[in-house]
């Protein structure tokens, strides 16, 4: 058997092998080499051209920023709280927001507006989740062409589809002809408030559709097949599984749809009388006789509106993320 430091350092058989410790009086082994200290001054000096940078990129990004976006808004702003924008601006009068709301001329396109943006919400409530969940579920021959020309409407320019609507619904056009063979009595929707409704409707279909759409097709079908074991009707099953799934995306929808509906004018002056007239097109009426200060007064009452349907269009957003979480959780 071997004896002295061989035999030491052997292990035994089924024991962890340790290091051999160092031999007395042999010397250590010599530490890592320090690392040098960071060099301050260059720390500093980087992080100084890099806040000028960052400077720099504030002051022309903000700049453009005001004079693009935010300088012509003002300006309609200015406008609206001046007696007269041919003597100067001069912010100090609410006249003009009071003629408005006290002389019906005035209101009245204002309300009709409104009036108008509430119809077709209701429309596409049911006409385009229906044709979103059509498309998606493939309830009928040729969705992905349905799907296709259902955003049609962003691609066309608004006046092509009033001149289309007043086409179709004119005293010569196919829909007067088609209620005089059924109902006997030609019917004609021009310059009406409903050749008006559908030509809001028309414009702004495809922001319903896509909006229910994109969130109707990451339901999982096996939920429908499920609720229809069970016994459940089609009724039900929108109702009970289909509904709390979407109902965010079509009060997002709703929102978009609003917005679109109130800011609509290429299609409403064609369709529209002159007896019958909508807030934009009291704008630009205003605006070609000379009026901008109350032109300037509807306009910031729509951005007002505008503001206040961004902010519930987040707010549906935000609770829609939740919800999704939620269910994901």
């Amino acid at each position: 058997m071997a004896s002295g430091p061989t035999a030491a350092a052997t292990p035994a058989a089924g024991k962890v092998r340790r290091p051999a410790a160092a031999a007395p009086g042999a010397p250590a082994s010599p530490p890592p080499p320090a690392q040098p200290p960071p060099d301050e001054a260059k720390l500093a000096w980087t992080d100084f051209w890099g806040n000028v940078g960052k400077s720099v990129w504030t002051v022309v990004v903000w700049s453009l920023f005001l004079v693009v976006v935010l300088g012509p808004l003002l300006t309609v702003l200015l406008f609206s709280l001046t007696p007269s924008v041919f003597e100067g601006i001069r912010p100090t009068t609410l006249q003009w927001y009071r003629a408005i709301v006290s002389d019906p001329v005035l209101y009245y396109p204002l309300v009709r507006s409104f009036e108008i943006a509430f119809l077709v919400v209701a429309c596409q409530l049911v006409f385009g989740t229906l044709v979103a969940y059509a498309t998606v579920r493939r309830k009928v021959f040729g969705p992905g062409v349905m799907d296709a020309m259902s955003n049609l409407t962003i691609a066309l320019p608004s006046v092509v589809i009033g001149l289309a609507l007043l086409a179709f619904y004119s005293p010569y056009g196919p829909f007067t002809a088609l209620s005089d063979l059924i109902f006997g009595d030609p019917l004609s929707l021009t310059f009406t408030m409903w050749i008006v409704v559908l030509a809001h409707v028309l414009e702004t279909f495809p922001y319903m559709v896509r909006t229910v759409g994109s969130v109707l097709a990451q339901v999982p079908k096996n939920l429908e097949s499920a609720a229809h074991s069970l016994g459940a009707g089609r009724f039900t099953v929108f109702r009970t599984v289909l509904l709390p799934q979407i109902k965010h995306s079509m009060l997002a929808g709703s929102v978009l749809v609003f917005s679109r509906s109130l800011a609509e004018f290429g299609a409403t002056i064609v369709v529209v009388s002159a007896a019958l007239k909508t807030a934009p097109t009291q704008i630009y009426a205003q605006e070609s006789a000379g009026n901008l200060e109350i032109a300037a007064a509807y306009s910031v009452i729509l951005m007002l509106a505008s503001l206040i349907i961004y902010l519930a269009l987040r707010r549906a957003a935000a609770k829609g993320l939740a919800g999704i979480e939620m269910q994901a959780g």
